[in-house]
């Protein structure tokens, strides 16, 4: 048999089961030796033509990596022979290709076959865990348990979480981590283990007790620290930073909690601090090339295209395994530096791949500040496109291109043409829906985002989308409320969603309801139509003042923005 060897797809607790080293042990009077135990009877069976063709086939399926047919293949004739050897097999091809349900059947009619198969022994307990039957689970794993020491006990008590990760009842996860937990809670993985069983049943200050039980037993021990700090980002950020600092005071070499800690400042978009944090982990671990690349990305979305050039060039110094990326990133640097010539250089340099396309609309986008729209648009016709997606990209950058010159009624021809020539693509309904709605062609727009609706009804944008349009071009508010309802429900935090919603309740006549909305959706996102609709309803609400103060902010950071300029005039500005 020519597969590979067999590695188990889950993370099975049973891993850290290996035989100890034997200890010198007092001499014993000579017993008897005990039989060992009776080879399973095998079944007396006739190598079929049948029988060999199924063979053949899941065999040769594994040598070619499908390991589905050979999944199937061998269940079947597990099934039908009963033989140990022939489950045994498929057992080891089901985990191997993750396939829990075959794994689990035949784990049980293996252990039927041969009660005494420690194969069979230590992958039951773990599947009927990951399938979610945790009272069949639990025996097996507290003998499992019991069998362990050392760090192979602590490694086995860090598994546990993983064992239930597909049961959808936390609190009884819990309950079961706490109860398996008991007989170790000397050892600090058995209080990371409840910590995180804890927190996944949204038992946040339990969560956080058993960190600290489990830090305090291990001090400096960044796993329960990097939990804590996931705990308070959900309960308090504002206690996220002082905790940071007093773990880093005391261990300032720490990598994952000051990279944890980076992302947390990169999701909270504050993206100074998050440079200062990733710029000490380069001074630490100057290796690291992930952290270079950071430290290029936020120097960029800084403005400091200077140090993200000697940043990305430095990765390409060192060997970065993906250069093409770092290669736009650097084309993207020379155009924050307004060097449009540098740019198109490193963006030409890209080869096939990921990066190649988005490129070149990069180069058609200095194209046309160069040399003009009309010449953007033919460096685009004449890139070769070598697959639908590619082809539907660049119809996508040309009509891109024509909204930002205001060209709307040309870019909605565009894309008409691409939708004739790829009628489902999710991405042409969805730009052509929004150029109809620039023209005022409203009830083109609404078939498109119906019909976009249709084939993708957890797509929250398309939602959103046609709500804030019949928000803006009709009085069927009802009916838009529905559909910005059912946008917050896939989508709860999204700025652009709680903008419309925002706006809706404004129309509607609930302005205290429309300026929460739009104060949290500015807050998510200093978008520039947000504080427009955000500064009209504090006028309308009597706060004058802020209202021009936000209008005058966002005008500074978005000069030429026609929706500021509009709200502008509107109030005598």
């Amino acid at each position: 048999m020519n597969f590979k060897p067999f590695a188990l797809a889950l993370p099975l607790l049973f891993a850290a089961c290996a035989q100890q080293p034997v200890k010198p042990q007092p001499a014993k009077p000579v017993e008897a030796a005990k039989p060992a135990p009776a080879k399973p009877k095998l079944p007396d069976i006739v190598l079929s033509e049948d029988l060999l063709y199924e063979f053949l086939l899941g065999e040769i399926a594994g040598q070619r990596g499908n390991l589905g047919i050979a999944t199937e293949a061998y269940v079947d004739m597990a099934k039908k022979t009963h033989d140990p050897r022939i489950v045994s097999r498929a057992l080891d091809i089901a985990l191997f290709s993750g396939n829990a349900h075959d794994a689990l059947e035949m784990a049980k009619l293996l252990e039927k076959l041969d009660p005494d198969s420690q194969k069979a022994k230590e992958a039951l307990s773990p599947l009927l865990a990951h399938s979610g039957n945790l009272a069949e689970a639990r025996p097996g794993i507290e003998k499992l348990l019991a069998q362990q020491s050392g760090e192979k006990l602590g490694r086995a008590l860090l598994e546990l979480n993983n064992l239930f990760a597909n049961q959808q009842d936390k609190q009884a996860v819990l309950v079961a981590v706490q109860d398996l937990t008991k007989p170790y809670l000397a050892h600090p993985e058995a209080h990371h283990a409840i910590a995180f069983a804890a927190w996944q049943a949204g038992r946040l200050d339990l969560a956080l007790e058993e960190a600290d039980k489990a830090e305090s037993m291990q001090p400096g021990w960044e796993l329960p620290a990097l939990l804590k700090l996931q705990v308070l980002e959900q309960q308090d950020k504002n206690k996220v930073r002082p905790f940071v600092e007093h773990f880093l005071g005391k261990y300032p070499k720490s990598q994952g909690i000051r990279l944890a800690y980076a992302k947390f400042l990169v999701s909270e978009k504050q993206y100074t601090e998050a440079r200062k944090e990733f710029v000490e982990l380069k001074r630490n671990f100057p290796e690291n090339r992930e952290v270079s690349f950071a430290v290029g990305l936020l120097s960029l979305q800084l403005g400091d295209a200077d140090t993200a050039i000697s940043e990305f060039k430095g990765l390409l110094d060192k060997g970065y395994p993906n250069p093409d990326f770092v290669r736009y990133y650097l084309g993207q640097s020379f155009e924050k530096k307004n060097e449009p010539l540098e740019a198109e250089k490193w963006y030409g340099s890209i080869g096939p791949g990921n990066q190649y396309l988005p490129a070149k609309g990069r180069i058609a986008l200095i194209i046309q500040k160069r040399k003009g729209l009309e010449a953007a648009r033919r460096y685009l016709h004449h890139l070769p496109a070598h697959n639908e997606a590619e082809k539907i990209f660049l119809i996508e950058a040309e009509a891109q291109m024509l909204h930002d010159a205001k060209q709307y009624r040309t870019a909605f021809s565009v894309l008409g043409k691409g939708l004739a020539k790829f009628p489902d693509s999710s991405n042409l309904l969805y730009d052509q829906a929004m150029a109809a709605e620039k023209i005022g062609r409203i009830r083109e727009a609404e078939k498109s985002l119906k019909k976009l609706i249709r084939m993708q009804p957890n797509f929250a944008q398309a939602y959103n989308a046609l709500g804030y349009t019949l928000v803006e071009h009709t009085t069927r508010y009802k009916e838009a409320q529905q559909l910005l309802e059912k946008a917050l429900a896939l989508s709860p935090e999204d700025p652009f969603i709680l903008d419309s919603m925002g706006w809706l309740q404004y129309k509607m006549g609930h302005k205290a309801s429309g300026l929460t909305y739009l104060k949290r959706a500015y807050s998510g996102q200093h978008d520039p139509e947000i504080a427009a609709h955000l500064a009209e309803v504090l006028w309308a609400t009597g706060s004058r003042e802020d209202a021009r103060q936000l209008l005058e902010s966002s005008l500074k950071a978005n000069p030429g923005n026609a929706a500021l300029e509009k709200s502008m005039k509107k109030f005598g500005h």
